[in-house]
């Protein structure tokens, strides 16, 4: 979750992903990874479906660079009611002082080592999981039963809430937020949900998203604010935070573009229409007034998730990665949340299925522990040395071979394989 404070500008940085991720390009070829896997065999099709269990083969294991592996999932974020951290910030006054930020911010690749143990102590924030039901808060959102609510623990600031439900294999959907303020009060849903960090992120990842809502401020009856975000997992490296040691982390890349349209009759002038590359331009009679750009640098670290964010100040211009200065730098030093268990050794596919239609084989399977991704491989000639071919690699848990009719007999395998994928 994005902490915005910067009235208009940005109001609370809510992402909508595309689910337009790339594939993750391979740096080395010499890899480590540590895989078990099961087998099936096809035999095509006088039946529609088939679930013949052959056999199970012994884990094998190779060697791969220790960074740039890291991949953060659905469970590594903070899902459950009754999770709690807390996070030191700088400064968030009404006009914010901008605080130089240029030596923490890494740089692109790695490794990089992102220490955070020091850095401004001015505010401190602290974001509770609570389920909604029953609040007045939550009571535009019925049915959902999981909420980020963010307070400052001095003063009267509000509280921004962000309504959610972290899905495996999706990444958390936002069904909107509302967010209370000396400048508005105002809640926003989204139809439908959104998804705005997704499951899972490795290094070189790369997505964009958008999303739209209105929201009155400044005198203003109403203002659209419409914000495109270009992420990319750019960097990897270790991080270290007050409190909580050190650990292997990701860094996500965001450029924000956010553009901001008043009624045009408040405005004047002639009504103005989407077009591309101008979101927002004037649906329903909207007038831009402003369109602002701003980085925000995001560090992941698995068994806790986002745990620390610096955010440049906007500006007409790209401000680019390596900005000098932030509005908004945050470094998390407490939570309820356990460290998670070193996870080196992926769990075994032992339910792989086969289903048989027009000459096709559909493989499905459960999700594995320790997980990365999943290797699938068939053999025409039952399994012998040197006979399994790749059918293709994947994150999802299936996978379609459209050749499955062209043999007598197909043998498959399903790798649950940790490190990145197109590794040996």
């Amino acid at each position: 979750m994005n902490f915005d404070v910067d009235k208009i500008e940005t109001a609370l940085n809510i992402r909508q992903t595309k689910s337009n991720k790339q594939a993750m390009p391979m740096k080395n070829a010499d890899r480590r990874a540590n895989y078990k896997h099961s087998m099936k065999q096809a035999t095509p099709p006088r039946t529609k479906i088939m679930k013949t269990f052959l056999a199970a083969l012994a884990g094998i294991s190779f060697a791969l660079p220790a960074f740039g592996q890291v991949t953060i999932r659905s469970a590594d974020m903070f899902s459950q009611p009754g999770q709690y951290y807390r996070a030191y910030l700088n400064s968030q006054a009404i006009i914010p002082q901008p605080i130089p930020v240029r030596d923490y911010l890494g740089e692109q690749g790695g490794p990089n080592l992102w220490d955070f143990t020091d850095g401004p102590t001015n505010e401190i924030i602290r974001v509770d999981y609570v389920n909604p039901e029953g609040t007045v808060f939550g009571h535009p959102f019925p049915g959902v039963t999981l909420a980020e609510r963010m307070t400052f623990e001095s003063g009267n600031r509000g509280s921004q809430w962000l309504f959610i439900e972290q899905m495996p294999l999706v990444g958390r959907k936002v069904f909107g937020f509302y967010e209370s303020s000396v400048f508005t009060v105002s809640s926003h849903v989204f139809e439908p949900p959104i998804v705005d960090f997704p499951d899972p992120m490795r290094f070189g990842d790369k997505w964009s998203t958008t999303v739209s809502w209105t929201t009155g401020a400044l005198g203003f009856e109403l203002i659209r604010i419409t914000q495109v975000s270009e992420f990319e997992v750019d960097a990897y490296g270790i991080i270290e935070l007050p409190n909580l040691g050190f650990s292997d982390a990701l860094r996500v890349n965001e450029k924000v573009t956010t553009t901001q349209a008043l009624p045009t009759d408040s405005v004047g002038g002639g009504r103005l229409e989407d077009e591309p590359g101008n979101p927002g331009g004037g649906d329903g009679g909207f007038t831009n007034v402003g369109v602002r750009i701003s980085r925000n640098l995001y560090f992941f670290r698995p068994g806790f998730g986002l745990v620390a964010e610096i955010h440049s100040n906007p500006s007409e211009a790209d401000p680019g990665s390596s900005f000098h200065q932030a509005r908004f730098f945050s470094r998390m030093f407490e939570t309820n949340r356990t460290p998670p268990e070193a996870c080196n050794q992926p769990s075994p596919v032992n339910d792989l299925e086969i289903s048989i239609s027009a000459g096709r084989a559909l493989l499905k399977w459960s999700v594995t522990e320790c997980t990365d991704y999943y290797r699938v491989e068939y053999s025409p000639h039952g399994g012998g040395a040197g006979s399994w071919q790749s059918l293709g690699e994947t994150q999802n848990t299936f996978m379609v071979d459209p050749l499955a009719g062209s043999a007598p007999m197909r043998l498959y395998r399903v790798i649950s394989r940790k490190g990145l994928a197109g590794a040996q």
